[in-house]
């Protein structure tokens, strides 16, 4: 796929990948109220997030291995696993930009009102400094997770989604005090572009600079960990 066609799949992944996760909410409502299930929100939200990482793990491969998540292209192109360069990074990192800001505008005006309040992107509840290494210990857990699971996990597709899953539920547990967490700069980035406060350094340090340095360390470690020569995925 070229590089236009690709941007233009990481673009169209990431709106849907953030219009579903501002729907979460509401439609957990929806299936508790409607299955009598009350006090089982974070149980279904947790199904539902779970159903998100099939759909777009499928969705992408389908797009010719589109993203939605900066920190996992830096990740493969550190790893020598995908056909990346600092140009095409240049290139994908404002495709899901562009995407991201306008799944939060369309999520905005899509998701019903008594919810509209509740909508915000990832926030930061620590001082700087510990949002800083919360952020980057997060998504070089969730990353080097992601790369097991890929590159040493099973050979069925189903069991590496099944890791992943089991490992970003533990991964928003463990960050939700402190960042969000947010583990995806493009999805951080376009609820800051939307208050304003894109350009601030605090949301850069914590919400780019961190992560983007978390996806680096894990791809490290993980070929510290498993040092047999370059690195093929293997066939689901």
């Amino acid at each position: 796929m070229g590089l236009i066609k690709l941007a233009v799949a990481d673009a169209a992944i990431t709106f849907l990948w953030v219009v579903y996760i501002a729907f979460m909410r509401p439609a957990a409502d929806m299936i508790v109220s409607a299955f009598n299930i009350p006090g089982h929100v974070f149980y279904v939200s947790m199904g539902l997030l779970a159903i998100n990482i099939f759909l777009f793990s499928s969705l992408g491969g389908a797009l010719g291995g589109a993203l939605w998540n900066p920190t996992a292209i830096l990740a493969f192109y550190s790893m020598g696993a995908s056909k990346d360069s600092l140009f095409s990074l240049a290139v994908r990192y404002p495709a899901q930009m562009v995407g991201a800001v306008g799944g939060v505008l369309a999520a905005k005006e899509l998701v019903p009102p008594s919810y509209r309040e509740q909508l915000r992107g990832p926030r930061l509840l620590v001082d700087l400094h510990k949002g800083i290494l919360s952020e980057l210990i997060l998504t070089l857990l969730i990353t080097f997770s992601v790369l097991v699971a890929i590159f040493k996990g099973p050979k069925s597709k189903f069991w590496k989604n099944w890791i992943i899953i089991s490992a970003t539920i533990v991964v928003i547990l463990l960050g939700a005090g402190y960042t969000g967490p947010g583990l995806n700069p493009a999805h951080a980035f376009a609820w800051a572009f939307i208050h304003g406060k894109h350009s601030d350094v605090e949301h850069l340090l914590v919400y780019w600079i961190a992560p983007l340095a978390g996806a680096f360390a894990a791809t490290w470690i993980f070929q510290l960990v498993f040092p047999k020569g370059p690195v093929k995925e293997k066939s689901a």
